[in-house]
């Protein structure tokens, strides 16, 4: 593909805005990208949402992960986002607790006694704690469970208050439970994809992202196989 082909002898750097689902994955992908290209990265990480927000009022980030699909191409509606939205890689939704074991029956446990606090990320902003709460939501869950919910700027948040006993559960992704190189403690089950709308990850150019070459082999390197693999192996899934 042309990212390989890019001279290690002209190198560029781009700035990155990505999802906070990613910062497990984010130092893989930049050393097999320098590897590859020569070029590199600097890494904001944040909700989807709020990265969305500062990109659209001029933020200069050239390339955007968001969690979802909509951020990126709302940028390409507005004219902040350039080129085709690169859908990149699936999340996966998954129920994590700092505690030995999750039981079977993890509805009836979350509305016990033994839970008194379950942490999601915010909604408005963030892919994972929407979907989380489209789950409660679907599985009548929610009326029980609403008082229990406390919530996090971002999926990385959410996931500090689990980590922290500070929730005795919650709903996070498992790139951050699965990570290879920082294995988390506790148990986590993974939330069957048919239970909530498929977490589809997108990446655009940035407006300003469009005239960087570093930013654009990026996002060819996005659509790699060696780009792939390494989402995988970080917990993510294929793109369907």
């Amino acid at each position: 593909m042309s990212f390989l082909l890019s001279a290690l002898s002209h190198a560029d750097e781009f700035r990155l805005a990505a999802a906070a689902s990613l910062q497990p994955v984010a130092q893989a992908l930049s050393k097999d990208f320098t590897q590859q290209t020569g070029h590199t990265f600097q890494t904001s990480f944040g909700a989807s949402g709020k990265l969305f927000a500062q990109i659209s009022n001029g933020a200069p980030f050239d390339v955007f992960m968001s969690a979802d699909l909509k951020y990126p191409q709302e940028l390409v509606k507005t004219g902040a986002g350039s080129g085709a939205v690169v859908h990149y890689a699936n999340g996966v939704l998954v129920l994590w607790t700092s505690q030995k074991s999750i039981p079977k029956d993890w509805a009836s446990w979350l509305k016990s006694a033994a839970v008194q606090k379950i942490a999601i990320a915010q909604p408005e902003s963030a892919p994972y704690g929407r979907e989380a709460l489209r789950l409660l939501t679907t599985q009548n869950l929610l009326p029980a469970l609403q008082d229990k919910l406390v919530y996090g700027e971002s999926i990385a948040q959410a996931s500090q208050f689990i980590s922290a006993g500070a929730a005795q559960a919650g709903f996070t992704a498992k790139s951050i439970v699965a990570n290879p190189d920082q294995p988390q403690t506790g148990a986590w089950i993974e939330i069957p994809q048919s239970s909530h709308q498929p977490i589809a990850q997108g990446a655009v150019l940035s407006a300003r992202g469009k005239d960087n070459p570093a930013a654009v082999a990026f996002m060819a390197y996005l659509q790699s196989p060696a780009a792939r693999a390494i989402l995988l192996r970080y917990g993510f899934l294929a793109p369907k």
